[in-house]
Parts: structure tokens; sequence; C-alpha cells
């Protein structure tokens, strides 16, 4: 069973990766990927120029490294609700993958794995323009590769789980399915403490950024490349019960992930609405 998953996960890969880059040369493609979200980042550190006066400060690294890492966070979680969407309204072949003697979340999450990749050449060279451009003082000690490793793993897992939570929704929606991924990223996007702490959050929405792996994914990241007297979310909780608390609350969102996905597909089976796209 393990076995046929991890294959078939391969294959989902490939074929993301295909629908991803076979659109160009490599070079243009990969010119194309980093370029996009790298623009994106240098949009966003002008504003925070603006608005803070120009003024250079531990909000700044604070910003650059979260703003850096966010392209991983976008395409991952929306990779695997775009696959789902591509096969099903553009492609027409859901029924046909859905089928096939694979089990179909493994290939979901392959494809989820494929546009992470993907964003990744667009993170190192982010982090390397904060360090050349903008002198934010990122580091990562031998000792830290480690906690870096976990903390990176985890952080995939709840991210893909937060996909495949979404995808367990788009089985029940087919007029402007498209919406609901880039509504999932634009909330998360506020949510978890890409570009400020949640510190600064309402009363009322703190607990709700605590809720999601992200937001510890994203600490535990700035904790590996930063100094320790850069600003956090979490400033009282130390590195290892960091940790811990990201993997409880991954676990949790894999379950809800795996219930969200099953009661979807089981339902949507039932009404015979499976391949049915937003023209319906």
């Amino acid at each position: 069973m393990v076995a046929r998953a991890v294959r078939t996960a391969r294959v989902g890969f490939w074929v993301g990766w295909q629908v991803q880059s076979n659109w160009t040369d490599p070079f243009l493609f990969f010119v194309y990927s980093v370029a996009r979200p790298l623009g994106g980042t240098l949009i966003l550190v002008f504003m925070f120029f603006v608005v803070a006066g120009g003024r250079h400060g531990p909000m700044l690294d604070f910003f650059v490294v979260g703003a850096a890492l966010w392209p991983t966070v976008v395409w991952a979680m929306q990779g695997l609700a775009w696959g789902l969407l591509e096969d099903r309204e553009h492609f027409k072949t859901i029924a046909y993958i859905y089928t096939a003697p694979i089990p179909f979340w493994a290939y979901l999450v392959g494809r989820g794995l494929a546009s992470a990749v993907v964003a990744m050449p667009a993170t190192l060279l982010t982090l390397i323009a904060g360090i050349a451009l903008l002198r934010v003082p990122i580091i990562l000690p031998l000792d830290h590769i480690p906690y870096l490793v976990a903390a990176f793993g985890l952080g995939v897992v709840g991210l893909l789980a937060i996909g495949m939570t979404t995808v367990g929704l788009l089985f029940l929606i087919s007029g402007e399915a498209w919406r609901l991924p880039e509504a999932m990223g634009q909330a998360l996007y506020l949510l978890c403490g890409a570009v400020f702490p949640i510190t600064v959050l309402p009363g009322w929405l703190e607990p709700a950024a605590r809720l999601l792996p992200v937001t510890y994914w994203l600490e535990a990241m700035r904790r590996v490349f930063l100094p320790a007297d850069a600003v956090r979310s979490f400033p009282g909780m130390g590195d290892g019960p960091l940790l811990g608390t990201l993997l409880l609350v991954t676990a949790i969102w894999a379950a809800i992930a795996a219930l969200a996905y099953a009661a979807g597909l089981t339902r949507a089976r039932q009404k015979g609405i499976l391949d049915f796209s937003t023209g319906y």
C-alpha cells in the first residue's frame, strides 16, 4: 500500500512538473519561476520602506524572510487544488485518473509537491537578495541544519494537509471553484504571520492564527535564519516547544484533511458530481 502510494505520488509529481514547465524552454521557465515571485516580493519591500519612512530594522528582517517563504506556502498548498481543478475543468481527465487503480490522494500529493519545488528557486534567490541588497542578517549555522530539516519537512506536510482539506471542499463545488484556492491563500497570508507577527492581530483573530501549521512553520524557519534577537510571533516559546507544537498542529490538520477528503469524495460520488466542471 505504501509503495503504491509512493509510486503514484512520483507519477503525480512528474505530471505536475510537466504541466508547470513544458510550455516553454527550461531557461525561460526558470526565469519566469524566479522573476514572478521575486518581483512580487520586491514590490512588498518597497511598500514597507514607504510605510516605514525608509528605516531598516528588525521588522524588515521578519518581513523579508516571510515574503521569501511565501511562494512555497502558496504553491504547495494550492498545488493540490490546482491539480484537481486542472484535471476536472481544463483537461477533462479526472474520471479517467480517479478510476485508474491508483490512490487518487497520492496523485494529488505529487501534484502539490511539484508546485512546491517550482517555488523553491524563487525562495532561495529572494533570501540571497535580502542578504546582498537589504543587508538582512540571514545566517545558517551548521548546528541549525537538523532543526531546519525537521521544521521544513513538517511545514510541507502541514501545507499539503491544508491543500487536501481544500480539495475535499472542491469535490462539492463546480461553479467558480477556481476562487476557493485563491481565497484560502489570501486568508493564510493575513493570519499566519507571513509579513507581520501574529501578536499585532486583533484579539479575536490571534487564536485562529495559532490553529494553523503555517504560523508555526514560518516562525521556526525565521528562528533558523535570523539572529536570536529578531522579531518573533511567539516570543515566549522556546525552539523545542515550537517544533513540538508544529508537529502536533500538523498531525491534527492531517487528520482533518483525511476526513475532509473522504467526506467530500464520498458525497461527490453519491451526488454524481465528481467530474462536474464550472460550466454545469
